[in-house]
């Protein structure tokens, strides 16, 4: 009989710590399935954002491809596509800049050629064009040497910095073929 009271006593006496437990079981289960929800949400959405940066630089490198070919056309193309991908809210500080780096040698280029303050910016295949009466002079740019100043005009307002002038005016040049 001592047995049995002793058995009688530990269930007894254990019900209280059954039943608190039985209480917060379900409660603390369903805090973990949450938290393991949260996880996964989270887990999915980084995969998501570093996909989608994936995918941007495979563009960036595609189009960077094109904007050194040798053909004007897919000059222009590269360009205008890399100017589009330096306006991504997936392009960073640091991807502006490369790819404002990009436009460099194109833009030294028209620089070279005599791109000052005072100069006319005229597209190459633009047979319309009339000198204008105040005879400054004028600098034949082609459709891809456009694109890359409309590329650095985009890649430096990511980068917070300013575009000098004469690259913002080469920019705003519009080209017949375009």
């Amino acid at each position: 009989m001592t047995v049995i009271a002793t058995v009688l006593d530990v269930t007894v006496s254990d019900e209280r710590w059954l039943v608190i437990v039985a209480t917060l079981g379900p409660l603390i289960t369903a805090l973990a399935a949450i938290g393991a929800l949260i996880v996964g949400i989270q887990t999915v959405r980084q995969r998501t954002v570093a996909d989608s940066q994936a995918q941007w630089w495979a563009r960036v490198q595609w189009a960077t491809g094109l904007a050194f070919e040798a053909e004007e056309s897919k000059r222009s193309v590269g360009f205008d596509a890399l100017a589009l991908l330096a306006s991504s809210p997936l392009a960073g500080p640091e991807d502006a800049s490369f790819l404002a780096g990009l436009s460099f040698e194109v833009l030294r280029d028209v620089q070279e050629r005599g791109a000052v303050d005072d100069v006319v910016f005229v597209p190459v295949d633009d047979e319309a064009f009339v000198r204008p009466s105040d005879a400054r002079p004028v600098v034949a740019v082609t459709r891809s040497e456009v694109s890359a100043a409309k590329l650095r005009v985009v890649a430096d307002r990511g980068r917070g910095r300013a575009t000098p002038a004469w690259i913002a005016r080469l920019a705003a040049t519009s080209s017949s073929g375009a």
